[in-house]
């Protein structure tokens, strides 16, 4: 045993870091609440409406756009295009105009 010089502060001992990561896969969660769903389906747990409600909370809103949001979103297409199309049009006038 070795000798230790007596002290009056008390020295920090070895401190040991612990951590345990943690990883999250969001297409597996997805994955396994989708085989839930049919799991359910199959053994006649879940009615129609219910099925409907998992599905969009699984998939997001973004599967179940109305026709009515479907329609606005290709008429704002067109406008847009639309207007490209007439700024596009008017800088190649002015430029052969200037010219």
């Amino acid at each position: 045993m070795s000798m230790r010089i007596p002290s009056m502060f008390k020295t920090p001992r070895h401190r040991t870091f612990d951590h345990k990561p943690i990883i999250y896969d969001e297409r597996k969660e997805r994955k396994l609440k989708l085989e839930q769903l049919v799991e359910d389906q199959k053994n006649g747990k879940l009615s129609d409406e219910a099925r409907r409600a998992r599905l969009d909370n699984i998939f997001g809103k973004r599967w179940s756009v109305s026709k009515t949001d479907r329609k606005q979103q290709s008429v704002n297409q067109q406008l847009r295009l639309l207007v490209i199309m007439g700024i596009l049009v008017g800088l190649v006038w002015f430029f052969f105009n200037w010219a």
